[in-house]
């Protein structure tokens, strides 16, 4: 069996439901799915058939690597939007990795990414790897020139 036509559902555990659930609902602005969650879980639907659960339990889970990231078209504008909300992004500097956040943005290449925490302390992202590959994608179907993804 391979699993290479099947939808992926990251799956965050949350030391506190209520606050995550406001959280992602209020804050990310992502839709609660009551069809099919279950006790001590919530499921949302983050795009048409993109879909993010968490689950309640006592200790955090600890990662200093990203949880689960968000495609988006632009991200110093998400980033501006997510401020405003009162989210505070993450700065890093990582030289080995080539991430060097500006203002709260890394430009690795082409890539733009910004990272912040959930209540838990789960460490999310956006960037605009996707939009950048399905642009290229819409360029080499119409012969525009193209470079690599990344730098």
């Amino acid at each position: 069996m391979a699993l290479g036509r099947t939808k992926a559902v990251p799956t965050l555990a949350v030391t506190d439901l209520g606050a995550a659930r406001r959280f992602y609902s209020e804050v990310l602005g992502f839709e609660e799915r009551h069809d099919g969650g279950e006790e001590g879980a919530a499921l949302y639907e983050v795009s048409d058939g993109s879909f993010l659960l968490i689950y309640e339990r006592s200790t955090p889970s600890g990662s200093t690597a990203t949880a689960c990231a968000f495609a988006v078209e632009d991200v110093e504008a998400t980033a501006d939007a997510l401020r405003r909300a009162g989210v505070k992004l993450e700065d890093y500097d990582i030289p080995e990795m080539g991430i060097q956040t500006k203002n709260g943005v890394a430009t690795m290449g082409d890539i733009k990414s910004a990272w912040f925490k959930d209540p838990s302390g789960n460490i999310l992202a956006i960037d605009d790897s996707l939009s950048l590959l399905e642009r290229r994608g819409r360029e080499s179907r119409t012969g525009a020139p193209q470079e690599g993804l990344h730098a």
